[in-house]
């Protein structure tokens, strides 16, 4: 599915159903009511998603599950691929209650059984549009990355966990480099920065969508870039309220904020902190580094309880002299590290000097990268539970496993 939309911004309405009757009303609710940027197609769940992947998520979606076999799975997939505020309003040819309230538990805005009508349809759309003053925003992520001595490397692990976000993912994902005198983020994604947001930034006032589609640098289809270097001799200087309200508009916007940010406690990024779901902390594995990390991880505990904290221990192997052994380190942070990066140089300088992030390359590291990527977006904390609710009955994550593709098998055996 190419985009519809030559402009780049997000539709208001983008329906796929599987016959022409449900589109043509579809279309006509969409002109008499003078909806723009929105539109109806004959399509299919996969056909949704497709859409997802190359398009901006659409303030609200249309979807036709009647040939569904797995609707819920479906709708679950469909809710993977858009931002946070997406509205779905499923079409099906099944009248059923049951359905019903397991999609409403989905968190989707309504379920309709065909046939449609223009008046139903219509007044399920005027009921969208009259609730959005009064309706609960939903948020994406934002995730905090934190070098605990310099050149540990959090701007590169920001930058390609980014990457992997919006390009295996397919979520769309901002990384905001917070390092106004020296950033280097834009480097690493080849892209030309020009000055720093910050000088726009006068008033919250003036933050709304165009104010963000103005700032943001696009990198591919999905991640976005946001930085810029302010003039030295003038040093950082922002209006507080106008930042807060930026970052509470990219998280409305986005699935993920990756904020590369200083070690400084500043007004600035205490504003960050309060609105990270969780945090990174990148080390090496030297003492300064451990008692930094130590320092940071007393600070969070404190200022940002109950919040995610992933410990990346990188550059493993840069060297053996004054190392301190992994055990060691974890003694002093009173904490497990959760990942070891080795040391890679020709990787990483090969894809710093040629703008690329290394994890398009085949390297150990993309391995590491992922599995921190799938920690964020949550994959290990639901296997963990997953685990632990099967050790209660006495099976095995494995078992489980077996049993699935023992019955796949069977049901294999009897089509053939």
């Amino acid at each position: 599915m190419e985009k519809t939309n030559s402009a780049d911004l997000p539709h208001n309405l983008v329906g796929f159903v599987n016959d022409p009757v449900s589109q043509q009303i579809i279309a006509n609710v969409i002109s008499s009511t003078n909806m723009a940027y929105s539109e109806s197609f004959q399509g299919s769940v996969s056909d949704v998603i497709e859409f997802l992947k190359n398009n901006r998520t659409p303030r609200v979606l249309v979807v036709d599950i009647s040939d569904s076999e797995l609707p819920l799975g479906d709708i679950a997939k469909i809710k993977e691929h858009g931002t946070p505020n997406l509205n779905i309003i499923a079409v099906g040819s099944r009248n059923d209650v049951g359905l019903f309230r397991d999609l409403k538990k989905m968190d989707i805005y309504d379920y309709l059984v065909k046939p449609l009508s223009n008046d139903l349809f219509s007044r399920t759309i005027e009921s969208v549009n009259a609730i959005n003053s009064e309706y609960v925003i939903k948020t994406g992520k934002m995730i905090q990355f934190i070098s605990s001595v310099g050149g540990a490397g959090a701007t590169t692990i920001a930058t390609n966990i980014g990457w992997i976000l919006a390009n295996r993912h397919f979520k769309r994902a901002v990384v905001m480099d917070m390092d106004f005198l020296y950033g280097t983020a834009n480097l690493l994604l080849d892209i030309k920065t020009e000055r720093s947001y910050l000088d726009l930034l006068e008033s919250s006032d003036r933050v709304d969508d165009y104010f963000a589609e103005t700032i943001l640098k696009k990198h591919g289809q999905r991640l976005y870039y946001l930085g810029g270097l302010v003039d030295l001799m003038r040093g950082v200087s922002v209006d507080l309220e106008a930042f807060e309200a930026l970052m509470d508009l990219i998280k409305k916007q986005f699935n993920y904020l990756l904020v590369d940010v200083q070690r400084e406690i500043n007004d600035i990024n205490k504003i960050c902190m309060s609105k990270a779901d969780s945090f990174v902390i990148v080390t090496e594995m030297s003492v300064a580094s451990a008692s930094n990390t130590a320092r940071m991880l007393e600070f969070l505990h404190s200022y940002q309880a109950g919040k995610n904290i992933i410990i990346v221990a990188n550059k493993v192997g840069l060297s053996n002299r004054g190392a301190l052994a992994k055990e060691l380190f974890e003694k002093v942070i009173e904490r497990k590290i959760d990942y070891l990066m080795p040391l890679d140089e020709s990787v990483t300088l090969a894809a710093a000097n040629i703008g690329q992030p290394l994890v398009t390359s085949s390297s150990p590291l993309t391995d590491i990268l992922e599995s921190i990527t799938d920690d964020i977006l949550g994959k290990k904390e639901s296997e963990n539970i997953a685990k632990e609710l099967l050790a209660k009955e006495g099976w095995t994550f494995d078992r489980v496993k077996q049993m699935a593709f023992d019955m796949f098998g069977k049901m294999m055996s009897k089509l053939k």
